[in-house]
């Protein structure tokens, strides 16, 4: 009745919704500030009985001293935060920690003892190793592993320790060492050596404990002081290195060699400051020629100045100051005599001085042989120049051919071929005022031919060679005095004149050259002016020569020719 009774009251109470899904949802509560304070402290309580559980369970397993931090301490002196939990240490790793200690103790027993206190560590570690692995055969797995994770700690430190021994004992004989070589830095750092050598002496008795880890340590401070004393010392020196630079920069130089010297006293050898000892010898020389070659080149004088400069690199060496003012003056007096030689080649080509175009440019190029632009304007000048020389030396060919000089001309001509072989215009003119000259000497020779056979009264050959001389004279050429007054003599003297031949009717008479032998007694025969033999011959008679002179103008005289000497009387 009651199922009955609520069944019917769901019913009455039911609410259709449009969505036929929201029914079946699950309804969830609500947490409040209440529900969840009560579940807080619940959950608290809860805890707090649990926790109460297993401390008494562990008291009842190892004792009531297991949470007792002196016991504890007093068990196990290197147990660590982990070891409060030895409790839960399990078998495995028991097993562990044995296994990497008899692996450690293997490796150390391979180590150097020759040391008592390393030889008696290792008795205590091999000791301890037996008792953790008697605890471990008794199943005591928590204290064999706090034995063996302590003994691996004790091995670790031992390994270290023996492998700090040989560079302790390297660190002593190199401090030592050290504290003697910056013996020189005492005064300037006397602190840092006192307490390297305290430390050398520390060191020294934990070698002898063999502690040669705490050693390395001490030695390592050691160092640290000297390595202060040696930082001192270098600025020191630097400091002064410094001071004589400056020193040298401004030609100062007692104030260099004092910055020097105190540099080599602290360190003896220092190239630097035995090389600016030397340079402070000369320094007051370098800076009087420096001081003149900024002067020089104030004054535009570069090579003077670069002059000055090379003498103070000369005593000075390394002097960059030196070094560097010669390579710019150099450069400067190069820079200008360039600039010089180029200005005066383009001034030359405005007026059209080649010649003087071509050696300044010529000039420029020994300066900077590489300029592309000088090189092509000398290649330009040398054209131009090649042109006009060659214009000249024709003009002044034909000028002379012009004045009838042949040979001013022919050379003029032969001028304009070396400059140019191929110059149509002077090879004509060479030609021709060659062909001139040649004629002029063949006339000059055959005038004097005729003059030499005037002069022997050989008339009419003298005749034939001024004729001849005529024929090749040139046509501009007026004759000379000489040569009209040969001409006239020549006319003159080639007129017949009479001359009257008287002979015995015997006897044979020749002119050599002019009348072949004949017998005559009286005649007259035109004979050309000149000189001539005269020739009679009778057989059984001796011969007669006479020599006849014939000239025009003089009276001819009358020639007898008569063999009438017989021969016999000769002998």
């Amino acid at each position: 009745m009651a199922e009955d009774t609520e069944s019917s009251s769901t019913k009455k109470r039911r609410v259709i919704h449009w969505n036929p899904e929201a029914g079946r949802a699950p309804s969830r509560r609500r947490w409040t500030w209440p529900r969840i304070l009560l579940f807080t402290g619940v959950t608290i309580v809860g805890l707090l009985v649990v926790a109460g559980a297993v401390i008494r369970g562990l008291k009842a397993t190892f004792g009531p001293a297991v949470f007792d931090s002196k016991a504890a301490v007093a068990v196990a002196p290197r147990q660590t935060v982990e070891a409060a939990n030895s409790a839960f240490v399990s078998v495995s790793k028991a097993e562990q920690a044995h296994e990497l200690a008899a692996k450690a103790i293997r490796e150390l027993r391979r180590l150097p003892t020759d040391h008592p206190v390393q030889l008696e560590q290792m008795i205590m570690m091999e000791k301890k190793f037996q008792e953790a692995e008697t605890q471990l055969k008794k199943h005591e797995y928590s204290g064999a592993f706090v034995l063996f994770e302590g003994l691996n700690q004790d091995i670790d430190a031992f390994t270290k320790n023996v492998k700090a021994k040989g560079e302790a004992r390297q660190s002593y004989d190199a401090i030592l060492l050290r504290i003697k070589d910056l013996e020189l830095a005492r005064t300037l750092s006397p602190g840092s050596l006192e307490a390297a050598f305290e430390a050398a002496g520390q060191g020294r008795q934990l070698l002898t404990d063999g502690n040669f880890t705490g050693a390395k340590k001490v030695f390592d401070g050691g160092f640290a002081q000297l390595k202060k004393a040696e930082q001192v010392l270098a600025d020191h020196v630097k400091a002064n290195l410094v001071l004589g630079q400056r020193a040298l920069a401004n030609g100062e130089k007692t104030a260099a060699r004092k910055a020097f010297q105190a540099a080599l006293e602290k360190s003896p050898g220092n190239d630097l400051a035995a090389q600016g000892l030397k340079r402070a010898e000369n320094i007051d020389r370098v800076f009087a020629l420096l001081k003149q070659g900024e002067l020089l080149e104030k004054e535009t004088r570069y090579a003077d100045a670069a002059e000055s400069y090379k003498k103070a690199f000369a005593l000075d060496a390394v002097s960059a100051a030196a070094q560097e003012g010669q390579s710019r003056a150099a450069r400067l007096e190069k820079e200008t005599r360039f600039a010089a030689a180029t200005t005066a080649a383009e001034a030359a080509v405005s007026i059209k001085d080649w010649a003087k175009a071509i050696a300044e440019f010529q000039n420029a190029l020994k300066v900077y042989p590489q300029k592309t632009e000088v090189q092509t304007r000398l290649k330009s000048a040398r054209e131009n120049a090649h042109k006009e020389a060659v214009q000249k030396a024709l003009a002044k060919g034909l000028e002379y051919e012009k004045a009838f000089q042949w040979r001013e001309a022919r050379d003029a001509f032969n001028e304009t071929l070396q400059i140019e072989p191929d110059q149509a215009d002077a090879k004509e003119g060479y030609t021709r005022a060659g062909t001139v000259i040649r004629a002029l000497l063949q006339y000059e020779k055959f005038i004097e031919a005729a003059e030499q056979l005037a002069n022997k009264a050989e008339f009419q050959a003298a005749l034939r060679r001024f004729n001849e001389a005529m024929a090749v004279k040139p046509v501009y050429l007026e004759s000379s005095d000489r040569v009209l007054q040969l001409r006239a003599l020549l006319q003159q003297q080639s007129t017949p004149v009479d001359v009257t031949f008287n002979s015995d009717g015997n006897t044979w008479v020749s002119i050599t050259n002019f009348r072949t032998p004949s017998k005559l007694e009286s005649t007259v025969i035109k004979v050309l002016p000149g000189d001539y033999e005269v020739i009679g011959r009778r057989k059984g008679y001796r011969d007669i020569n006479m020599l006849l002179q014939i000239r025009y103008g003089t009276p001819p005289p009358t020639v007898t020719v008569t063999c009438n000497v017989a021969a016999d009387r000769i002998k």
